[in-house]
């Protein structure tokens, strides 16, 4: 059997240990990743082997040549421009004539591939994918596979609402060459994404093989620790040749440990190193070839490459330490920290937890480094939640932190591309707008900077001015020290994930471009902006028919520039209006009251930014929530033929019904805002009234507001009446604690323990009953798991959802 290693990997999670090298090649207990592939390989008898090059290919083929000092035949086969997993393997072409395994060249694993191998040919299987369980999937490729482990389906890197298993994709498959027939030489595919789709739309047996041997994928800095934590676990046995001088301590020819040394067990020192008296090495550390550590230095639980010279009195902790690296004298490195090849770092400095230094680099002496030495401080893992970005003044969210994010952002466009920036009138958020300003500047984007405006306009402004793109700086509803920062795409809607995974990358690699003095964009400061906002808005409704059939309408707002926006409006429209300031809903007897006092038709409570609307009819009937979905969902119905809503997955199932009633039709997608809003916004904006008009209902409440009086008023219909309209639904929403590292395990349990239910997959997992349905979905931001149920009556709805809860706790307490 012949195999492929695949080693084209850029590898830019971990940098800057792959500044210049390739992923394969960073060492893992003093070999390469890659090596210890080829000698897992070699322990199976096979010999053949394929190697798949792009990123710095030189160096892989002068450090394995043709494979000859490991007992192999090597065979490079490198892209130009790249191809992807499946496009990178069909290069290899007439090498691959019989059954052959593919495996990453960036990932550690001892998976007996001899079972594997058995497996694949059992099941007479065309393609065998080896699996393997993880806590936590959202980094991998969760798959799902029947009973008798035929695939079924799979999904690249899931949000939490995605993982339907804790059963993931190793990126080792066992393939027969026909598969590769699918697609064409030199074309772009995918194996996960395209081919193997693909082949279950065919029906072609595909099968996965799930395996509990040890597997680690280095995708980043905390991967590569923990995977040489795992070896002195014994997690994993690797081969080497070193010596083991005493339990636990494996020593390399030539290295010289003087006698005042201590060292302690389990540790790895390679080839040619000298230990100087009264030097500390403590557990979990490995040194590479070549190092010379100086005594009273103290190492532990850190892995230094090769060709290192510490000096006397240093301290290294939790830390990685490239090649050609000089400590000098009592140097303090910490948790988490990584300093690139060819540095020096002067006397005394300090190098604070998680810390990343570019090569090449000269830290002065005393200096202590709190900031990465590319562009500004290290940050939170991720950036975005589920809804959008949001952080504590100063605290999560600095200067600082805006103008790196701001750099960051504006890489993610072509240099010379525009984009929208506003905020409230907040003093906080005009301070995040200036710092985002300045780096969405540096990378040679043009800023149309916007005075004190709400989302909604903001996202109008990005349509009128045809930007690419924009953002909008608030204070939480619930918070005011917190800030929240709503991004937008070209067509004003919420940015999705792919899109913030790349501001995320850019964010956290802290190599976004930069540009000179001369390139440097203008900054186009615009002040009156909401005036055209409030002119397209009147422009675009039925005035004579407010004017005719006039309402009284009560507004609430927190806001007093919501309030100063909307009364204008509605009094140019020939409508009575009263307002006061409130900060939420709970003020309902004097929302009632002033609804009384003034005679209102209804009363309209707005949300600080403008986004959020919620109506009090005359017998106090709040509607807000699923039941303003409904009521925007209805006036699409009746006031556009044959036309179509987009709802979230919750939403309740009368809205279906109210679509046959109209001979409308309806959309489910995710839950998420910016998944809503992506379905609305399906076609360009400002061109498609269908889809603009149900995006304004429910995402622009001073606009939606307007709509719904236009409603009314050409329809000569009251509020009351037209909530008459609306079947009885009868809904549950309730949630249950779920640590993060068995949210996949309850999914798949959930799915394979099932009784004859029919399920969706577009989010969680939702549950079609007889009397009902229930969806069962992770929650992305905390460590629950959400329960949405609907019945046929209230108590059936309530039944439903406890039912389930209790089988979440039954999971739970299985281990």
């Amino acid at each position: 059997m012949k195999a492929i290693i695949m080693a084209g990997g850029e590898g830019s999670r971990l940098r800057p240990l792959t500044c210049d090298l390739p992923k394969p090649m960073v060492n893992v207990a003093n070999k390469p990743i890659m090596e210890h592939i080829i000698n897992l390989l070699k322990s199976y008898g096979i010999t053949e082997i394929g190697i798949t090059l792009m990123y710095l290919p030189q160096r892989i083929r002068d450090y394995f040549g043709n494979g000859s000092s490991w007992g192999v035949n090597l065979h490079y086969f490198t892209e130009d421009t790249p191809l992807g997993t499946a496009g990178s393997v069909k290069n290899a072409g007439d090498f691959l004539n019989e059954t052959f395994i593919v495996i990453s060249g960036d990932s550690l694993t001892n998976i007996n591939l001899q079972k594997a191998i058995d497996y694949h040919y059992s099941k007479k299987s065309r393609a065998t994918l080896i699996l393997t369980k993880v806590e936590v999937p959202l980094e991998y490729g969760v798959v799902i596979a029947n009973k008798e482990g035929q695939i079924e389906g799979f999904l690249e890197k899931p949000s939490w609402g995605e993982v339907f298993s804790d059963t993931v994709n190793t990126g080792t498959y066992i393939l027969e060459p026909q598969v590769l027939d699918y697609f064409d030489t030199g074309k772009k595919f995918d194996f996960s994404q395209d081919l193997f789709p693909l082949m279950l739309k065919k029906k072609d047996p595909i099968f996965g093989y799930v395996t509990s041997d040890y597997w680690c994928d280095i995708g980043d800095l905390h991967a590569y620790l923990q995977a040489h934590y795992d070896i002195f676990e014994g997690k994993i046995d690797l081969k080497h040749d070193y010596t083991e001088i005493r339990k636990g301590v494996w020593v390399g020819s030539g290295t010289l440990i003087e006698p005042t040394a201590m060292i302690s067990a389990p540790c790895i020192i390679g080839d040619n190193c000298r230990i100087s008296d009264s030097a500390v090495i403590e557990d979990m550390s490995i040194i590479g070839d070549n190092n010379v550590i100086e005594g009273e230095t103290s190492i532990k639980r850190s892995i230094i490459w090769d060709n290192n010279y510490i000096e006397y009195g240093s301290q290294i902790r939790g830390a990685i330490i490239c090649n050609k690296v000089n400590f000098k004298h009592y140097v303090s490195i910490f948790e988490n920290a990584v300093v690139g090849d060819r540095c020096i770092v002067n006397e005394r400095a300090i190098i604070k937890p998680g810390i990343k230094i570019w090569p090449q680099k000269t830290i002065d002496p005393l200096a202590i480094v709190d900031r990465n030495m590319v562009w500004g401080s290290k940050h939170n893992k991720t950036i975005f939640g589920e809804n959008g970005l949001s952080g504590i003044i100063n605290v999560d969210i600095s200067p600082e932190f805006a103008a790196r994010l701001g750099a960051a952002y504006g890489s993610i466009y072509k240099k010379g591309s525009k984009v929208v920036v506003s905020s409230t009138t907040s003093n906080s958020a005009r301070m995040f707008k200036h710092a985002f300003v300045s780096g969405i500047l540096s990378v040679g984007v043009e800023v149309f900077n916007l005075s004190s405006l709400l989302t909604p306009i903001t996202r109008h402004a990005i349509n009128f001015l045809s930007v690419e793109g924009g953002i909008h700086v608030k204070l939480s509803n619930d918070n005011p020290n917190k800030l929240r920062v709503d991004f937008m795409d070209s067509k004003g809607a919420s940015i999705g994930r792919v899109t913030e995974r790349k501001i995320e990358n850019a964010f956290f690699r802290e190599d976004f471009r930069r540009c000179s003095g001369e390139e440097i964009s203008r900054l186009n400061n615009i002040t009156d902006f909401k005036n055209y906002y409030v002119r397209s808005i009147l422009n675009d409704v039925d005035t004579d028919a407010i004017r005719n059939f006039p309402q009284k309408v009560c507004i609430i707002s927190p806001s007093d520039f919501v309030i100063s926006l909307v009364v204008p409006m509605l009094q140019d429209l020939g409508c009575k209006v009263a307002s006061f300031s409130s900060s939420s809903l709970n003020a309902h007897d004097k929302i009632i009251e002033e609804i009384n006092k003034t005679n209102a038709d209804f009363a309209a409570f707005i949300d600080s930014n403008g986004e959020t609307l919620a109506l009090i009819d005359k017998k106090g009937n709040v509607i807000n929530d699923d039941l303003f979905l409904i009521l925007t969902s209805l006036i699409m119905f009746k006031n556009m033929e044959n036309s179509k809503v987009v709802v979230p997955i919750t939403a309740p199932s009368v809205i279906e019904v109210l679509a046959e009633k109209y001979n409308g039709k309806v959309l489910r997608t995710k839950t998420s805002p910016q998944a809503v809003m992506e379905q609305m916004l399906n076609h360009n904006l400002l061109k498609t009234r269908e889809n603009m008009y149900q995006f304004l209902l429910n995402f622009d409440a001073l606009a939606g507001l307007i709509k719904i009086i236009e409603y009314l008023c050409v329809n000569k219909i009251t509020l009351a009446e037209t909530i008459s309209e609306i079947p009885d639904f009868f809904v549950s929403k309730k949630k249950i604690f779920c640590p993060w590292e068995l949210k996949g395990k309850v999914m798949r349990t959930l799915i394979t323990e099932k009784h004859g239910e029919k399920i969706e997959l577009l989010e969680g997992v939702k549950f079609i009953l007889d009397n009902g349905w229930v969806l069962v979905l992770p929650d992305a931001d905390l460590p629950l798991c959400r329960v949405y149920s609907e019945g046929n009556s209230s108590q059936t709805a309530e039944t439903l959802s406890d039912k389930y809860l209790e089988k979440i706790k039954t999971i739970l307490n299985t281990r």
